[in-house]
């Protein structure tokens, strides 16, 4: 599901900034916005952006322009904000309500994710198996595509993203015990294996590995982060050991590296850490998970608290996300929550490690 940036909200809060008379913080579902003062009434509707949102160059957001028109995460008058909030008056005339997603009417797109270095055409990525100049030609692409298979996220698995606690701040009722996790600033692999529905040699069950990136397959071996880690890990080699009798097993973690996302860890060589097993009958729990990991000689994300109880506050969840990396010399990217049976789960983002790396 593509991701909500833009949607009506309900402003439910409005508190003083000291030493400012013009703007003041407004509270909209968890996020806190800095707003112009007078501009908006506890209660009133208005049209919320969230960070990590790029606006289109229209007059109306020209002054977005020296920001090159993207959202992110700011400090001001010794506050926080995260995101941008509008008057209704912005959008087409219309009856908007709570919730609505008003991304495609504004023409709000996301910024794009810092990424691997992976194949960027099909030339490259069958390089050495077709010739080159027939790869040149769109037909015989797509004729070896069709071949091939497709390049499609396998639609059995679900994309790993997570709610952010500031749009799912009913989870505060939820008081647990949570497993708190580390969540790591990397790329999101999934590495699968699925049984085939015909026998090798009448006898041996026949099964079909995949290595994916967060939204789409890689089918051949290539220079990317995932690949890496499937062959540096035998992923393929665990999975047969572990399928059993299950349709498919899956797992799904964040890929570090020299080239990804500036490597705030400062590792040498690309690594691997598991955030999540699944099987056809659901996900496992963290503890669960973790414990089958080290069993099998992989990583798991570093598991901070299992007995983690909801505070009050969103931004009590949000303090508690500050802290040490277990795995480098920096600050976590924040921490994911999961319920001890591995059905619910969200995100808090720290906002210090935003203002500190979201350039």
């Amino acid at each position: 599901m593509p991701r909500k940036l833009a949607s009506i909200k309900r402003i439910s809060a409005l508190m003083p900034i000291k030493g400012k008379d013009r703007i003041l913080l407004a509270e909209v579902d968890g996020w806190n916005v800095i707003v112009k003062k007078d501009e908006f009434q506890v209660g009133d509707l208005c049209v919320y952006i969230e960070i990590d949102s790029v606006l289109p160059e229209t007059e109306q957001f020209e002054f977005l322009r020296s920001k090159k028109f993207r959202i992110k995460t700011m400090k001001m008058g010794g506050v926080i904000s995260q995101g941008i909030v509008f008057p209704l008056s912005i959008l087409p005339q219309g009856d908007y309500q709570p919730e609505q997603d008003v991304t495609d009417i504004l023409g709000v797109r996301q910024y794009g994710e810092t990424m691997d270095v992976e194949p960027e055409d099909d030339t490259a990525k069958y390089s050495g198996k077709y010739p080159a100049f027939l790869m040149k030609m769109k037909w015989f692409r797509n004729l070896v595509k069709a071949e091939e298979g497709s390049d499609e996220f396998p639609d059995f698995i679900n994309k790993t993203d997570e709610i952010r606690i500031q749009n799912s701040p009913f989870y505060l009722k939820i008081k647990g015990p949570w497993v708190a996790t580390e969540k790591i600033d990397g790329q999101s692999g999934t590495f699968f294996l699925k049984k085939g529905s015909r026998k090798r040699f009448l006898l041996f069950p026949s099964y079909e590995f995949g290595v994916c990136s967060r939204n789409r397959r890689l089918r051949h071996p290539d220079s990317s982060t995932y690949w890496y880690n499937a062959k540096k890990y035998e992923i393929e080699k665990i999975l047969k050991k572990s399928i059993g009798t299950m349709e498919y097993l899956v797992i799904q973690g964040e890929c570090i590296g020299p080239r990804v996302q500036k490597n705030k860890y400062n590792v040498k060589a690309p690594d691997l850490y598991v955030f999540n097993v699944l099987t056809p009958q659901g996900r496992m729990g963290s503890e669960e998970a973790a414990q089958w990991c080290a069993q099998r000689g992989l990583k798991f994300v570093p598991v901070i608290s299992t007995e983690y109880f909801m505070p009050d506050s969103v931004q009590k969840v949000l303090d508690d996300a500050h802290g040490p990396s277990r795995i480098g010399d920096t600050i976590r990217e924040g921490i994911v929550f999961r319920s001890k049976d591995g059905k619910q789960s969200f995100k808090a983002v720290d906002p210090l490690f935003l203002l500190k790396y979201d350039e």
